[in-house]
């Protein structure tokens, strides 16, 4: 059986803009539940010449749908980051890259 994995790009929408991030508190704190449950299935995190990889385990079309919440979310608050986001065979893999992690 072939996989048909997914694959999605959000690139910065402003990636000149100061890097801080535009959520108000009370946003943050609606947030903080969805983001401790997704970063909870986290098995593996890197820093990479580019950015920050993340990579969470657990089934593959729920990870699909938190890891695409938290980028329409994370992508609103910090438009200078790009987002990429891969589905692998036992993994959602989240790059986050952008000149405030490094990139020039």
């Amino acid at each position: 059986m072939t996989l048909n994995l997914r694959y999605r790009l959000v690139p910065a929408s402003e990636p000149d803009a100061e890097p801080a991030c535009r959520l108000t508190r009370a946003e943050g704190q609606r947030r903080q539940t969805d983001t401790d449950g997704l970063f909870a299935q986290l098995a593996e995190q890197r820093q990479t010449g580019q950015g920050n990889e993340f990579v969470f385990r657990g089934e593959r079309d729920d990870l699909w749908n938190e890891v695409s919440l938290f980028v329409d979310e994370e992508s609103r608050c910090c438009p200078f980051f790009t987002f990429e986001q891969q589905e692998m065979e036992d993994a959602v893999v989240l790059r986050v890259l952008g000149r405030a992690l490094g990139q020039a």
